[in-house]
């Protein structure tokens, strides 16, 4: 079981509070990975276009802040003294002036405030469920863009027997491209599982127009507003740090200025933006592996029905210097 600190006490040994474990999770916390909603003006309605014109120039995007939930249940000898340690913690609290550390043991440290109402349940027996809402006014969104990983295979001779130099063998690395990811990063690279990818097979609702009717219904023909299409995806990573690592990936390539491009099996390449942020939940840190989901809304700016990958003479697939496919 972790250790949980706020403004640098230990929830456990100052308030008796152990953690819990949030809905889906093995961890007493959720949101703290969440990719923030864009704040401003994100797009603009052009009334009589189709969809919208959005706004992914770098001084136009900005970032709002994220809700961090952690449960816990506070245990004591009887009923008032689960009451006694509640209100020890509320007066704590009520001396903060300034954002303070809140600390997950292992996974990280983030500056918050606390947000809204403190929610405690006498279950009883000396035991109350407590449930604390933190803001992270200021996400850290900083990381290194992600890229095909290339696939390495030993060099043989002519008889098949592997190729050595200073006795160790020698590998060509190759990238295996099957299409399908986003910016030309391919999901596997991205370490995405797509589970669903819903919203794409209808036409968006027509947008509102104004108009002036005295004895019968009154009716505007109008365009329709843009589409929005909403992407489910597993997340799976060996450990806790490429998890972290995997997810500042998508920081970087979700708050990188333009439009990103997404293709997918059986659809079309669609140019999208993100303004909703994305949610990731159900956060288990297994032996060996750390797997969550993420669930994020693409806003569609444009969708094109015939795409294909740029190739050389010989249909060897050309790619960026990040090593990204390019589409044409």
């Amino acid at each position: 079981m972790k250790n949980y600190y706020l403004n640098g006490k230990n929830l456990k040994t100052a308030y008796g509070i152990t953690a819990l474990q949030a809905e889906g999770s093995n961890l007493a916390i959720s949101g703290a990975w969440d990719f923030p909603v864009r704040t401003g003006k994100c797009f603009h309605d052009w009334g009589d276009d189709d969809g919208i014109e959005p706004y992914v120039s770098p001084e136009e995007i900005r970032f709002a802040g994220r809700d961090i939930v952690f449960v816990g249940m506070v245990s004591a000898a009887n009923e008032k003294e689960a009451l006694v340690s509640c209100y020890k913690l509320y007066d704590d609290i009520g001396g903060f002036n300034s954002l303070v550390p809140f600390e997950a043991e292992g996974l990280g440290q983030w500056m918050v405030l606390i947000k809204s109402e403190i929610k405690a349940e006498y279950v009883g027996s000396g035991h109350c469920k407590i449930t604390i809402t933190l803001r992270e006014p200021v996400c850290d969104l900083s990381g290194a863009m992600p890229t095909n990983k290339p696939e390495y295979n030993a060099v043989a001779d002519h008889l098949n027997n592997p190729i050595y130099i200073n006795n160790q063998s020698l590998q060509i690395g190759s990238i295996n491209f099957d299409g399908y990811g986003i910016d030309g990063i391919m999901f596997r690279h991205l370490g995405l599982i797509i589970l669903a990818f819903t919203g794409h097979f209808g036409r968006p609702a027509p947008k509102d127009g104004e108009y002036t009717s005295y004895q019968n219904e009154g009716f505007k023909i109008t365009r329709h507003g843009a589409r929005e299409i909403t992407m489910k995806a597993l997340i799976v990573q060996p450990d806790y740090q490429s998890f972290k690592t995997a997810l500042k990936g998508f920081y970087k390539l979700f708050s990188k200025e333009g439009l990103r491009y997404i293709t997918k099996e059986n659809d079309f390449l669609r140019d999208f933006f993100v303004k909703d942020g994305f949610a990731v939940s159900n956060v288990n840190i297994e032996a060996k592996r750390v797997v969550a989901t993420l669930e994020m809304k693409l806003t569609e700016a444009k969708a094109w029905q015939n795409w294909s990958i740029l190739t050389d003479a010989n249909n060897n697939g050309i790619v960026t210097e990040l090593g990204n496919i390019i589409i044409t």
